[in-house]
């Protein structure tokens, strides 16, 4: 009996240091949260304060229109008023306001905090109502909310009142392993662990292990000393010195009682004055200073009626009776024994309560397990014989597997036998179409060779006899339709041989520098009038193309040709543009060649198709714009020799561009002086889109130049103009009325751009009023046509060194023009 500490001391001790948290379940509005975060900082010290607090809480709550942030915030207004009021010793107001509380959150499916703390709340009311049994069952379904949502501290908190309950039912080893369990899980808040030594401390001493059970009160004192919480700590105090008296460590205890008197000196802590001084008067009594044992249990007891004392007095009025019968003082001392028996009465009748409602819950929870059992042998039962069934089922599937197996393993067998068997055939069939190819490509090329040569004749004889300036309009037309024929077989038998050489593999590469751009308007030259003659649009775009590259020329002339020969074919309106553009910086340089039209398109499906070798989209393009099919097996084939790719792009209906992607190497452009020119220093312009009136004074100036070029537009003599540094400008009247503009106003441009040569305009007998408009442009002068070889030479290139009687008299260049 004298080793009992103080059970209610201790459970006010949990109280004082515990304070209310809330998890952050939703994210408040600031006003209504710097509320909540008042109201529970005011708890501890004025609950009235706080329920003011909670009456603002509830108002701005009303206004949150998220319907789950409502319940929260009004839920959590519902429990901090239940735990206000529960420490303000009103539990009849706490009742209803955590029924609606729980209410309120009972929407809510998941686990939440606030949910944990309304239950711990009711547990503490149930406390009160000493009903341990709703108690117990609140504690325990916050702990496994609380492990739900990772709270640790409050799970710590829930054992450390189940390990109350169990303390005040007297059951002191089952509170032990519940104090012992809460320090485990969670020990971060000094508050909470100042609680659990002082409480463990508590256990520890009415079991008897007084030793340990200093240690925890040093523990919390430890603590309440860091906290700078002097109340507290002269309440561990008091049951540390009695732990120590119970010792016989009498000078410890004498100091540990100065240090409490100290501590409650000058503060309002009557009833720690009153403890410390029965302790006090009990250390006096065992030291056998009976007197001052008396005067000391007498000023504990000064003022108090002894009949109404609480049950935090039991211990001292059990020190006053052992003191006064020792005394002699019989009378006094029987009264403090009748006190004492009081409250022992009072405490054994919520003991027993307790522990019988504890013993019943222990009882239900031993049935419920019972029947856990059952329903766990009923299912280990029934999950064995399934196993059964699995097992025999998984026998038989794996024989009917190991059948299946077998019979496929002798099937494979045969089938790997028949296989070898059309392999040994296959491959004789393949030996023979390989000798079959073989010789059908030596046959295609032999045969056209053998066509070229005669049909080199025929053109090279078709082009002299179109040279000749005598030859009659009618019978120019004629051999004009033989020489196209001629070249458009020329480019048939060409593509054959093409084709041979890439299935033989003797498709070579002589890449060496060249005039890329000069190349490309080489090539568009005849395909320009093909389009025009159509009534097609044809552009030339090299603003971005770059001027000498190392490259086979002969093999770009034809990729670019071929793609030129598609796009016009298979356009009927619209028009045709050939791009050239380089990209890119250092060894990552790439030349793109882009030729679109306007044309029927490809389908996306025909795209790989379209590159077979005598392939077209389908049969009735063939039919409709003829072809071999085989110009897009040799561009793809040559723009992969030449180290690049062509791709396709194409919107049936809409057009297609073919796009040929090639590294870029460029090079140094040849130097007049290396160029083998030995011909005067002029350079000369034409603007002449006619292919015959081209040839023409090709042969008649160019051997009295230094360099000719011819242009098919305004925009290309321009561009020629720039790059050539030309000192001569010829314009043909036909092709500048061909073109877009006022034919005035473009030879005014082209004029300005020779500025600082010399320029002439061929024109069909201009009047004086032409004259006078050719004239304003700033040309140099007006040839008359027709006119002799003679007299162009004479008129444009003054000078000449040249022998011009082969030219004659002739009206070579006027008939053409």
């Amino acid at each position: 009996m004298r080793r009992a500490p103080l059970r209610r001391l201790s459970l006010a001790l949990a109280l004082v240091v515990s304070n209310p948290a809330l998890a952050g379940e939703a994210d408040f509005p600031k006003p209504l949260q710097a509320q909540i975060d008042a109201a529970k900082s005011s708890m501890m010290a004025d609950q009235a304060q706080t329920l003011r607090h909670v009456a603002l809480i509830d108002a701005l709550a009303r206004r949150v229109s998220d319907s789950r942030q409502r319940a929260l915030a009004l839920a959590t207004a519902r429990w901090l008023g239940a735990e206000a009021h529960l420490r303000n010793s009103a539990p009849e107001r706490a009742k209803p306001l955590l029924d609606e509380g729980l209410r309120l959150v009972g929407a809510i499916a998941e686990p939440i905090k606030l949910r944990g703390d309304l239950l711990m709340s009711q547990g503490a009311l149930h406390m009160q109502d000493n009903d341990a049994v709703k108690a117990l069952q609140n504690y325990q379904e916050a702990f496994r909310i609380f492990g739900a949502v990772k709270e640790p501290r409050s799970q710590a908190i829930a054992l450390q009142n189940i390990g109350a309950l169990y303390s005040v039912a007297n059951d002191d080893n089952r509170a032990q392993q519940y104090y012992r369990q809460a320090a485990e899980i969670y020990d971060g808040d000094p508050a909470l662990s100042l609680s659990l030594h002082n409480s463990r401390g508590n256990v520890l001493a009415r079991l008897g292990g007084s030793a340990e059970a200093e240690r925890e009160y040093e523990a919390a004192l430890s603590i309440a000393r860091q906290l700078d919480k002097p109340l507290l700590e002269a309440r561990i105090l008091v049951n540390l010195a009695r732990n120590q008296v119970d010792l016989k460590r009498f000078d410890a205890a004498d100091r540990t009682l100065a240090r409490g008197f100290k501590l409650v000196e000058d503060a309002d802590a009557d009833l720690l004055r009153r403890h410390l001084l029965a302790t006090a008067a009990r250390l006096a009594a065992d030291r056998g200073d009976k007197a001052k044992a008396v005067r000391l249990i007498e000023e504990c007891f000064a003022d108090l009626n002894l009949s109404e004392t609480t049950g935090d007095f039991r211990v001292s009025h059990f020190y006053a009776y052992e003191i006064l019968r020792d005394a002699g003082a019989t009378r006094l001392a029987l009264k403090h024994l009748e006190a004492m028996k009081r409250l022992d009465e009072d405490t054994f009748k919520v003991a027993t309560s307790t522990g019988a409602a504890l013993m019943a819950a222990r009882f239900n929870y031993a049935e419920q397990q019972t029947r856990i059992q059952t329903l766990k042998v009923e299912e280990a039962r029934r999950t064995a014989a399934f196993q059964r069934t699995l097992f025999f089922g998984i026998v038989g599937a794996t024989l009917v597997i190991i059948a299946l197996l077998s019979f496929g393993l002798i099937t494979l067998r045969r089938s790997r036998n028949q296989v070898r068997a059309t392999n040994v055939v296959l491959a004789d069939t393949n030996v023979a179409l390989e000798k079959a190819l073989k010789a059908k490509t030596e046959f295609l090329a032999t045969t056209s060779h053998e066509i070229r040569t005669p049909l080199n004749g025929i053109l090279g004889m078709t082009q002299v006899m179109l040279a000749d300036p005598k030859l009659a309009a009618e019978m120019r037309d004629r051999i004009g339709i033989v020489h196209g024929a001629g070249v458009t077989m020329r480019s048939l038998v060409d593509d054959i041989l093409d084709v041979a050489k890439m299935e033989t593999g003797n498709l070579t590469v002589d890449a060496s520098p060249m005039d890329f751009t000069a190349t490309l308007r080489e090539v568009t030259r005849l395909w320009d009038e093909q389009a025009r003659s159509k009534g097609l649009s044809f552009r030339l775009e090299l603003s971005h193309a770059p001027g000498w590259i190392v490259s086979d020329a002969g093999r770009l002339r034809q990729i670019v040709f071929n793609l030129l020969s598609n796009a016009i074919k298979f356009t009927e309106r619209g028009g045709v543009t050939l791009r050239a553009v380089a990209e890119g910086e250092g060894d990552t340089r790439r030349l793109r060649l882009i030729v679109s039209d306007t044309g029927i398109g490809i389908p996306p499906e025909k795209f790989e198709e379209v590159f077979e070798s005598f392939r077209q989209v389908d049969a009735g393009t063939t039919r409709k714009f003829g072809g071999t099919g085989l110009g897009l097996t040799i561009c793809r084939n040559l723009a992969r020799a030449l180290g690049g790719e062509i791709i396709v792009e194409s919107v049936e209906g809409q057009g297609t561009a073919f796009i040929v992607d090639l590294p870029l190497v460029l090079a140094e452009a040849p130097t007049e002086a290396s160029s083998g020119i030995v011909n005067s220093g002029a350079a000369m312009v034409i603007l002449d889109r006619n292919p015959i009136a081209r040839s023409m004074l090709r042969t008649l100036l160019e051997p009295r130049l230094a360099s000719l070029r011819f242009a098919a537009s305004a925009e290309e003599a321009h561009l020629l103009l720039a790059e050539t540094c030309a000192t001569h400008l010829l314009v043909d009247e036909a092709t500048l009325k061909a073109g877009e503009g006022d034919p005035m106003e473009t030879l005014r441009t082209l004029a300005a751009a020779i500025a600082s040569g010399t320029s002439a305009v061929l024109w069909m007998k201009p009047d004086s009023e032409i004259r006078a408009q050719l004239l304003a442009t700033g040309i140099d002068s007006i040839v008359e046509k027709p006119v002799s070889g003679t007299a162009l030479i004479a008129a444009i290139v003054p000078g000449a060194e040249e022998n011009l009687t082969a030219a004659g008299s002739d009206r070579l260049v006027s008939q053409a023009a």
